[in-house]
């Protein structure tokens, strides 16, 4: 039963494995791009209609992200104060909740959480995009119904995991 389990947990979850492009990773190279970073936009994508119907919901994450990044001493930004912010930073939240047609008592989940920030390249500084500096890797697990919870703690680790990171390199600001 654990190993059908497991097949199907891997079914669902492939795909949102090879959803997004593999984005940096929190190394000390990645966290020294979080010095002197005062505040950040919070964007929470869309949640799939699985998890939107289970509570899971764009407005309660927005909301919570928000409320953690204030009480680390990181601001929150509104869209119109990122854009004016030196280097736009914009902390981006992707879940995604799907439940099995095989085993209907299991969810899959993924979740990502990355920095993006305006860059510019040293050979031609003319050139300015944006890009992924800071990530941690993707969470993608399986749940049963009654253990949903376990989606909103794994998102509550992967924003602590970014404060620390943010701290981590300004500790003495």
């Amino acid at each position: 039963m654990r190993r059908a389990r497991g097949m199907v947990a891997w079914g669902l979850a492939g795909p949102l494995i090879l959803a997004a492009p593999a984005p940096a990773l929190d190394t000390p190279n990645e966290r020294v791009t979080l010095a002197g970073l005062t505040g950040v936009h919070v964007v929470v994508e869309e949640v799939t209609p699985d998890g939107e119907r289970e509570g899971l919901t764009r407005a309660s994450l927005q909301a919570e992200v928000e409320q953690r990044v204030r009480r680390a001493g990181l601001r929150p930004l509104t869209a119109t104060e990122a854009l004016a912010a030196v280097g736009r930073p914009t902390l981006n939240l992707r879940v995604a909740l799907l439940k099995s047609r095989e085993a209907p008592q299991l969810y899959v989940y993924s979740i990502d959480l990355t920095l993006r920030q305006q860059i510019r390249l040293v050979r031609e500084r003319s050139i300015e995009s944006f890009a992924i500096t800071w990530s941690e890797n993707r969470d993608v697990g399986a749940v049963p119904a009654a253990r949903l919870s376990t989606v909103r703690d794994a998102v509550r680790a992967k924003v602590d995991q970014f404060l620390q990171a943010w701290q981590t390199v300004n500790e003495d600001r």
